[in-house]
């Protein structure tokens, strides 16, 4: 068994995960932004910069566009990488998991509590399709500020919440002259393994 206890307070990552968060909306300008990647269509690495609504025991979910082209990557391929870094705590994580769509009343339900402008963005966005210039994008969203300003805004089907299951978390602590202190924890048969890993 290494010192990772020095750092991380259980054999549970998630349980780790979600302290360094919380601590994370303590001291960081951008506590909740990640990057995702995913395997694209063409065979590339995909990465974007998105943020993570909650972390629990059952996993990480954040919402988006199921339309978009990490959702269609998401739909050909389960498997998926998260990176958070914390530059104020001197902190990174690494998580690899599988990913599924959640229960669409979740969904409706964060879709319904949002401000109604932003709302209103997601249900005109065909995101990541092209769009001919920034006028007919502003139109389109003013268009919908007028049109759903009282009946408010239909929920899109094509929109709603992602639950990452991880297997494998990489914690990152940074050190003086490059000595880092990393660990992993694996899922094998159910079961957390860990290990201290090299910088």
């Amino acid at each position: 068994m290494s010192d990772y206890k020095k750092y991380l307070q259980s054999d549970n990552p998630l349980t780790n995960l979600i302290s360094w968060f919380e601590e994370a909306k303590e001291k960081e300008e951008n506590p909740t932004a990640f990057t995702l990647s995913t395997i694209g269509l063409d065979g590339y690495p995909n990465s974007r910069t998105l943020l993570v609504k909650d972390i629990t025991q059952d996993g990480l979910t954040f919402f988006t566009n199921y339309n978009s082209l990490k959702g269609k990557e998401i739909e050909a391929n389960e498997n998926v990488s998260m990176t958070f870094y914390w530059h104020r705590c001197g902190r990174q994580v690494r998580i690899k998991g599988r990913i599924k769509k959640v229960d669409q009343e979740i969904s409706k339900n964060y879709f319904q509590s949002r401000p109604f402008e932003s709302q209103v963005a997601s249900f005109i966005s065909k995101q990541s399709e092209v769009v001919d210039s920034r006028e007919e994008l502003v139109s389109l969203y003013k268009n919908g500020l007028k049109e759903y300003k009282e009946t408010g805004v239909p929920y899109p089907e094509n929109w709603g919440g992602y639950l990452v299951e991880p297997c494998e978390v990489t914690f990152f602590v940074y050190g003086e002259f490059r000595l880092n202190d990393r660990f992993q924890f694996k899922k094998e048969s159910g079961q957390w393994l860990e290990n201290r890993l090299y910088p």
